[in-house]
């Protein structure tokens, strides 16, 4: 897919966005597809649905609002990428006005929104006035972070987790989401309270959170008819493993053996690796974070609370963590626990419900805070 350069495009994606989440889905926009390090294309909308217990949809929009769409060809190219991606379901939202292509579309089962039907979501005042930052706006206010930082860490961050739903989207995606939240926690405590880059780092710890809820929600689909015993096992070593504990298992295998074959004492020394492995992975606290999935996956309340998080991290009005929904606030403070991370130290870190740094039109990436901002320390040094 084509990347957005004009404004007109960007504002149609984030009303059809808007569309989307206030349909009930969990809603990403600007997933990069890589792969082994490249960037393929993007996905405009990339979104989750969960209708009940065992129903759980993915769903790719492509959207070309302009005057030469080409939506022929997107339809075919869409078409195509879902299979690639192996999601359940994909659509198009598009200025072509030919009835022949939705009566195309419907045949082979693609989502299909018109020149009729887009203008109908742009003329909507429930969709163009929104309490939400724009991913654009959003963008701003991390490259403000970098730039005090002097890198790009923050932003490849973000968009590395984005793009890790359109791969692994599951307990593997959610993995990497819990890393990158404890990061970013992390640089929330070492920085002066409500400032710029408390805000930043708070949005993306509920970012974080958001996409863990929902790619933990997603395996929670692949086994609601187990018994419980079994459910809470098997997030237990999902979370310690990843999405595919054979296959890590399978690796230490293979360690071992090349360790036993071509190192000096190999046997002794493959055995001490495998008991010292274990005993990390048991030292993982995992149960309680899995018991808690467990108990709200059985419900919406996981997915909802993925939801809730998600909003809570694009609101201008940037709530406090007291100000969460219970079942967003649950879920955050489960990881938080999960992490070692105190909750108390973690909410003083954004108390202020007042409106974005990100839209203050004579921000210059400055603080606040003035000669109170404690700087950012990474591996030791400061930033």
């Amino acid at each position: 897919m084509a990347k957005k350069t004009g404004k007109k495009g960007l504002e149609t994606e984030e009303i059809v966005r808007s569309y989307f989440l206030q349909a009930g889905f969990f809603v990403l926009r600007g997933v990069k597809l890589r792969h082994a390090g490249d960037e393929l294309t993007d996905i405009d909308l990339w979104l989750y649905e969960r209708s009940a217990t065992l129903a759980r949809r993915r769903i790719i929009i492509d959207i070309k609002d302009n005057a030469q769409p080409k939506a022929a060809e997107r339809l075919f190219f869409v078409k195509g990428l879902a299979e690639f991606t192996q999601v359940e379901a994909a659509g198009i939202v598009t200025s072509d006005p030919r009835r022949s292509l939705r009566d195309l579309a419907r045949k082979h089962n693609i989502i299909w929104i018109d020149n009729a039907d887009l203008q109908r979501l742009k003329a909507s005042q429930r969709l163009s006035v929104s309490s939400r930052l724009s991913d654009e706006a959003f963008y701003g206010l991390i490259g403000r972070v970098d730039a005090v930082r002097s890198t790009k860490s923050i932003r490849d961050r973000f968009n590395s987790l984005k793009s890790s739903v359109s791969d692994r989207f599951g307990p593997s995606c959610a993995n990497q989401a819990i890393d990158y939240m404890q990061e970013f926690a992390s640089f929330a405590m070492k920085s002066h309270p409500n400032s710029f880059q408390s805000e930043a780092f708070t949005r993306l710890v509920y970012f974080c959170a958001a996409i863990a809820a929902a790619s933990l929600d997603f395996a929670c689909g692949e086994i609601a008819l187990r018994p419980a015993s079994e459910r809470l096992a098997s997030l237990t070593s999902a979370i310690r493993h990843g999405e595919d504990a054979k296959g890590t298992a399978e690796k230490l295998r293979w360690a071992e053996a090349a360790i036993r074959e071509f190192a000096p004492n190999g046997a002794g020394l493959a055995e001490m690796i495998r008991s010292r492995f274990n005993e990390a992975l048991l030292s993982v606290p995992a149960e309680g974070l899995a018991e808690v999935v467990a108990r709200m996956g059985n419900s919406e309340r996981l997915f909802e609370g993925a939801r809730n998080l998600e909003y809570s991290s694009y609101s201008i009005t940037l709530p406090t963590f007291d100000e969460l929904t219970v079942d967003a606030r649950s879920f955050l403070g489960a990881v938080l626990d999960f992490l070692g991370i105190e909750r108390a130290r973690f909410s003083s870190c954004w108390t202020h419900s007042g409106r974005s740094f990100a839209l203050a039109k004579d921000f210059t990436g400055e603080s606040e805070a003035g000669e109170n901002e404690r700087p950012i320390e990474e591996d030791g040094k400061l930033l």
